[in-house]
């Protein structure tokens, strides 16, 4: 799977094609715009279609081998906080005065804005430092957020909580964006912000640009004045940016790379680390790693998941463990004392409870169904000696294991025969469901394995 807006295909065809005509022109202006900036493209890159990801990276004529620089760009052809800091009629939008502590902004929800303004102001001017760069943006994404409600109803509650958690976060920011700045007119169209000029849809999708696209990057490194405008809005850190032309790169889970801005030459350096082939050669796809991420991460944040991902694991939850018992007769017919439940959300055991094919079971999750299902005791100093002693004790909880692995994969059967009778999806509502149809490949992998 690539970046939002492509669904990962296998096909019989490996060789990369063109991108389209419009995204070739937009990048043609790009590679114009960011040479102006200072950035040479020493390792020769180009972006093509590949067939598995959609458009991607490669080099035409460079091999790369383990240690090598993928790409070095100046500073200064990324969006990040010294880009917000230095355009002063983007600041004179955000009166200080009305900043509240109560009511902060995160660097994310900050550079989405950055990015409507530019984009208005582009619409209103035609003039814009990034108006290529915004033309080689997607115009939409594949997370399960952007699924259409017919099909959120059948997705599970792993991706249904983070979903709402982002629409409830989304909306927050987008109204301390219309506080701060809503009422004001742009001097060129005399509509006002965030009432007649950024809509919430607009901002939904400028929000997942930054969230998809972002990399990270050290703010401290950054070149910048000392006095900051923007250091009392935000609720936490400013190291990310949005990187023109590099945010092309596919992530995968079999390379390490590594990511560094030097603060001396103001470089920011990508390097390949350590991949599986002895050498890649020129027009093969050249990947990235956003890091050791299972695919309910990548589906949730960028809109993708990987078939057989080497980070990949599958989470429980407590309530997975009380629909267990609701719905299992033998299960259904013992008595299970409050006091256990309580315990185990007191002291956070049903965090990190999950299954992994290599390592097996979770020791949380050992725990959580020796303490539910093999013990009497329900006295708190008697828990805890229980949960925190011997970890062989927890070794018996192979056929309770084995009760919830089935009922999840029955679970997931029920919400991929869902989605499979829509009667059309969605391109988020297709991703999610490969996505569920990968999850079950898991579980059914890690029971045959396990059992």
């Amino acid at each position: 799977m690539g970046r939002t807006q492509r669904q990962r295909q296998r096909r019989n065809s490996q060789t990369p094609t063109p991108t389209s005509t419009t995204l070739a022109n937009a990048l043609h202006v790009l590679y114009g715009q960011l040479h102006a900036l200072g950035w040479r493209n020493e390792t020769r890159l180009s972006a093509l279609n590949f067939p598995q990801t959609g458009r991607g990276l490669c080099s035409k004529t460079k091999s790369f081998e383990a240690g090598d620089e993928l790409i070095r760009m100046p500073a200064s052809c990324l969006i990040n906080i010294a880009t917000l800091e230095a355009d002063e009629a983007f600041k004179q939008l955000f009166n200080r005065d009305l900043f509240d502590k109560d009511a902060r902004l995160s660097f994310q929800a900050l550079v989405a804005c950055y990015l409507m303004y530019q984009g208005h102001l582009y619409e209103c001017t035609k003039v814009s430092p990034w108006s290529a760069y915004l033309d080689t943006l997607p115009s939409s994404y594949t997370t399960p957020y952007f699924c259409a409600i017919n099909e959120l109803q059948c997705l599970p509650d792993a991706l249904l909580e983070r979903t709402v958690a982002q629409n409830r976060q989304i909306r927050e920011y987008y109204q301390v964006l219309k506080g701060l700045v809503g009422a004001q007119q742009c001097e060129y169209c005399g509509k006002r912000y965030c009432e007649d000029i950024w809509t919430l849809a607009e901002y939904k999708i400028a929000y997942f640009t930054v969230n998809t696209r972002s990399v990270y990057l050290d703010a401290r490194q950054l070149k910048q004045s000392n006095k900051s405008h923007f250091q009392s809005l935000l609720n936490d850190s400013s190291n990310l940016a949005l990187a023109p032309f590099l945010d092309l790169f596919n992530h995968s889970d079999s390379l390490q790379t590594t990511a560094q801005l030097y603060s001396k030459s103001q470089e920011y350096v990508l390097t390949l680390e350590a991949f599986s082939k002895p050498i890649l050669k020129p027009y093969e796809q050249l990947y990235i790693s956003y890091g050791a991420l299972p695919n309910l991460k990548l589906i949730t944040e960028y809109g993708f998941y990987l078939e057989h991902n080497a980070h990949d694991y599958f989470e429980f939850s407590l309530q997975d463990i009380e629909q267990l018992i609701a719905h299992n007769k033998e299960l259904a017919a013992q008595s299970y004392h409050r006091n256990i439940f309580k315990f185990i959300r007191e002291h956070n055991l049903m965090d990190q409870m999950f299954v992994h094919i290599q390592d097996g079971c979770s020791h949380n999750l050992r725990v959580v169904l020796h303490l539910i299902f093999k013990q009497r005791a329900y006295f708190p100093n008697v828990l805890n000696q229980i949960a925190f002693g011997d970890v062989e004790q927890f070794d018996d909880v192979q056929p309770e294991l084995s009760y919830l692995l089935a009922y999840k994969i029955k679970e997931y059967q029920g919400f991929v025969n869902a989605l499979q009778k829509q009667p059309q999806l969605t391109e988020s509502g297709t991703v999610a469901l490969g996505y569920l149809i990968e999850c079950l490949r898991y579980i059914r992998d890690f029971d045959q394995a396990h059992s």
